[in-house]
């Protein structure tokens, strides 16, 4: 599911390059800000200005996404919640981030951070524009960190994906592999099933009636499943719905968020 190795290597390029920036963008899923920070932000970025970005915003729970916005600023953290697919993140670097990254030397420099699957390389991609290119006579050209020059006296050191140094809590793995930043086995997709199906439940039953009108009175998970499975036409010869195509489905779907927005976790939750 995730590899220490991989890890501490990410951590020690991150910790020799930080050096050479003014600020970290650090790019968060909407959905999870507090799960998709789960890389102790605190020691790899002591004594630099943070920049948090919350993306993925037509995927989440706007009210929700308030709460966050005001936690972080609260926390004297400048932030900003976006949808890839609504701007131009050129624009927003020079209109937004440009001002409020200190300079230095006549120029300013930021380094962009984020877990698997948030949107960083997206965002990277669309930063980096068809004209943009790396700096190759700038120090911190390593595998797997690039240069990009984004205005005459602006620039960006992309990084790996920041990994986890260990997944002790289930609920933080579980959503994790909601929002697509782990990969998992099929006991792991089961699992957070499980969870998910609790918290809509609790959180989201107008998704539930959405999905399947009579879910109230299935006694688990799997009976929800295998109803929707035999609605959508996933079966098995013999007439038996299939559950694994139907819970991937499922799932795919909530994560595209075809049902509406949803946000797995408040402030304080955490607090």
């Amino acid at each position: 599911m995730w590899y220490p190795g991989h890890i501490e290597k990410t951590k020690s390029l991150i910790k020799k390059h930080l050096k050479l920036v003014n600020a970290v963008v650090e790019i968060l899923d909407s959905r999870a800000p507090y799960a998709s920070r789960a890389y102790e932000e605190d020691q790899l970025f002591r004594n630099k200005k943070r920049i948090i970005i919350l993306n993925k915003k037509d995927l989440c729970d706007m009210k929700k996404t308030k709460l966050w916005e005001k936690y972080y600023k609260e926390k004297g953290e400048d932030v900003f919640s976006l949808s890839l697919n609504e701007f131009n993140v050129k624009d927003f670097f020079l209109n937004y981030i440009y001002p409020i990254v200190p300079q230095k030397f006549n120029e300013k420099t930021l380094m962009i951070v984020g877990i698997p699957n948030v949107g960083k390389s997206t965002f990277i991609n669309r930063l980096k524009g068809k004209k943009s290119a790396a700096v190759g006579n700038k120090p911190g050209i390593t595998r797997g960190l690039q240069w990009i020059t984004v205005s005459k006296d602006l620039k960006v050191l992309d990084t790996p994906g920041v990994l986890y140094p260990k997944l002790f809590n289930k609920d933080l793995v579980n959503k994790l592999i909601l929002i697509g930043s782990l990969k998992a086995e099929d006991t792991e997709l089961d699992e957070a099933l499980f969870y998910l199906f609790d918290f809509l439940k609790q959180e989201y039953p107008n998704i539930l009636d959405s999905v399947l009108k009579d879910w109230e009175s299935c006694e688990n998970i799997v009976e929800f499943i295998e109803r929707f499975s035999m609605k959508r036409n996933f079966i098995k010869k013999g007439g038996v719905p299939d559950y694994e195509r139907g819970r991937n489905a499922f799932l795919r779907e909530i994560t595209e968020g075809k049902y509406g927005g949803i946000t797995y976790e408040i402030p304080s939750d955490i607090d």
